[in-house]
């Protein structure tokens, strides 16, 4: 474990596996810790003899990201961003924050790696390697999307639920803690239990193990100011994998369709029952099917 010092940016990371391994980055979603990369399904992967890198994107769980810019301290509202996005420039693009992998990379000295990215992680990933395909072995894409602005949009509810509270953790732990189960049920899928006692002692370690610097909503203004390019994709010629489950709330099945049929060289796999979420459940059939793909 440790961190990468950026110009503005420090990245903090954690290694499982032996370094003579063929290595494994796990890439986290929209203002996700790498803790959701649970440790159990990172011990399965390295008991199927993987590396593993897991780190927090910038502006996420350790790590941070600091400018002397207004973004810092303006109130941040996403409908006004929506509304008056020159107002609110971005402080970084998804493409900087795919520039942070490979920075990372670097200083650890890992010549090629899979990437393998979970929904807005999975974006990055994509840039990750169409801007480095050097350093790309595969691509897997979990519950992701290209960002066509053509698919199917999330319901406006659910969108909410997912980028404000009514509260924060610090002024009000149980309404928190509920908003957020509430949302984690609304993506979670039919088919696999959902266990409340574990995700709220995720949360919980969540917020706990965050630094005090971070700025969330500096994440989601590089989301959204994210510009669909189909060229990105079509110039991905890495095997790539898509694993995307049925029942997913927020990227449609047409999201995991549209990657498929718009990346070179791509498979599909569609999970019976998955949300917008990686049950437990689920982590042997995820970790069979990255690996048979990753050593075929």
């Amino acid at each position: 474990m440790g961190y990468i010092e950026l110009k503005n940016a420090a990245i903090y990371y954690e290694i499982y596996g032996e370094k003579n391994r063929e290595t494994i980055v796990l890439v986290s979603g929209l203002n996700t810790q790498m803790t959701r990369w649970e440790l159990s399904f990172c011990n399965q992967l390295v008991e199927e003899g993987f590396r593993v890198i897991c780190f927090d994107n910038r502006d996420c769980g350790k790590s941070t990201f600091t400018t002397d810019g207004s973004n810092d301290i303006h109130s941040f509202s996403l409908n006004d961003f929506l509304q008056h996005p020159e107002k609110h420039t971005a402080p970084y693009s998804l493409m900087d924050m795919a520039d942070d992998i490979g920075d990372l990379l670097h200083s650890l000295g890992i010549q090629r790696a899979h990437i393998v990215g979970r929904s807005m992680g999975g974006i990055i990933a994509q840039l990750f390697a169409y801007k480095y395909p050097a350093l790309t072995k595969t691509l897997i894409l979990l519950m992701s999307s290209s960002f066509n602005p053509a698919l199917p949009k999330a319901d406006d509810a659910l969108i909410r639920k997912m980028t404000s509270s009514t509260t924060s953790f610090k002024d009000n732990k149980p309404t928190f803690i509920k908003e957020k189960i509430d949302f984690m049920k609304a993506i979670y899928g039919n088919q696999f239990s959902f266990n409340e006692e574990k995700e709220c002692a995720l949360i919980i370690e969540d917020e706990c193990r965050k630094s005090s610097l971070i700025k969330p909503f500096r994440q989601i203004i590089a989301l959204v100011s994210y510009k669909y390019d189909p060229d990105v994709l079509h110039s991905l010629h890495v095997p790539t994998l898509v694993i995307h489950g049925d029942q997913d709330p927020l990227f449609r099945t047409e999201h995991a369709v549209d990657l498929r049929n718009n990346i070179p060289n791509c498979e599909l796999i569609l999970k019976n029952g998955m949300g917008h979420a990686i049950p437990e459940a689920l982590f042997p059939s995820l970790i069979e099917d990255i690996s048979a793909f990753i050593t075929k």
